[in-house]
């Protein structure tokens, strides 16, 4: 009876174990894509050309937070040119780029938006 119970508590122990571990890292994957599914969700409202072409960052880091997940924490930069590196990340994170360019008739209402992202 004893070698059954220890059994069954192993069994629940090693379940639980998985069930914690694999979600996580399940979660750390699907993250790479959050972050461009948000840019281009503010494009396809209108809102994310406006933001990058008159260097509206705090309305667009406002923009960020209510579109990304609370479990998440970015930084971003709006550039006017492919040099847009100039940034602190943390270095202890597994930290995704996602680039959105904005592109304009002329070369002054051109923007690339670097947003990157990672879990707190």
């Amino acid at each position: 009876m004893m070698h059954t119970m220890e059994a069954i508590l192993g069994s629940i122990l090693i379940l639980v174990g998985i069930m914690v571990i694999f979600p996580a890292q399940q979660n750390e994957i699907s993250l790479s894509g959050v972050g461009y599914s948000c840019l281009n969700y503010l494009d396809q409202e209108g809102l994310l050309r406006n933001y990058a072409i008159n260097d509206m960052t705090a309305e667009l880091n406002d923009s960020f937070r209510s579109c990304l997940p609370s479990t998440v924490d970015f930084k971003f930069k709006i550039c006017s040119s492919a040099d847009c590196r100039d940034i602190t990340i943390p270095y202890n994170k597994t930290v995704y780029l996602s680039s959105y360019l904005i592109a304009g008739e002329d070369t002054y209402n051109k923007r690339l938006i670097n947003l990157w992202i990672w879990s707190k």
